[in-house]
């Protein structure tokens, strides 16, 4: 496993596996493999989330909640005051930017066998994972530890760093085969709550080697073979 070589403010995290804002299974080690990742996968730009668009979503169901805490403090709780939503969207800000950082990839190569899966990322760190024990993988390295296995049809990757900063990273695959969904949830001790953003991908096959492509403002992508 490859980590990040780079730097970044520090945020503190939750629990591991307090992480992922949907609910917590143990990962399981398979018998059988429950699905096939394997393949090429390029971005889907319109069905991911917009980062921008998700921040500004949270911004206003939190002044609603405060809206809320004002008329009935005895259902809602205490009101929340300005600063105090301003601090929360600060540590928000912070993860949202993180997990858009962490996901940027355009595109993915998975390589799949019965016993481990390899997810090559463009421009980051290739997630490993091996699944031929009885128990999920946990590894070990300087910069972290990465806990992964199956969750039903899911495949999890749970990174924890050093400074316990969280990122889960949860693949599932469509019935047809064609569409692929990573839920990557960010966590850092201080803030309120995960931020969670959802990447979609398409699967693609890709253009053999003696071919290159640039990309054009009146025609798009242009693909041609390499001149020899």
């Amino acid at each position: 496993m490859r980590f990040w070589l780079f730097t970044f403010t520090c945020f503190s995290c939750l629990a591991l596996m307090g992480c992922s804002s949907q609910p917590q299974r143990s990962l399981q080690a398979q018998q059988s493999i429950p699905v096939d990742f394997s393949g090429s996968w390029e971005m889907d730009y319109g069905r991911s989330d917009d980062i921008n668009a998700k921040i500004a979503s949270v911004y206003r169901e939190l002044q609603r909640l405060a809206q809320r805490q004002s008329r009935d403090p005895n259902r809602y709780g205490s009101p929340a005051s300005g600063i105090d939503i301003n601090r929360r969207m600060y540590g928000l800000i912070n993860l949202a930017k993180f997990a858009d950082m962490v996901t940027e990839s355009q595109v993915l190569t998975i390589e799949q066998t019965e016993r481990d899966i390899e997810v090559e990322r463009e421009g980051d760190f290739t997630l490993n994972c091996g699944f031929y024990t009885d128990r999920p993988e946990i590894q070990h390295e300087e910069l972290g530890t990465e806990v992964c296995g199956w969750d039903g049809h899911q495949m999890i990757f749970r990174l924890a760093l050093p400074d316990e900063t969280q990122v889960v990273h949860r693949m599932t695959i469509a019935p047809d085969g064609e569409r692929l969904h990573i839920a990557t949830t960010v966590a850092g001790k201080g803030s309120s709550a995960p931020f969670t953003l959802n990447r979609f991908y398409y699967r693609f096959e890709p253009l053999p080697e003696d071919y290159e492509c640039e990309y054009t403002l009146t025609k798009g992508q242009v693909c041609r073979r390499r001149s020899s």
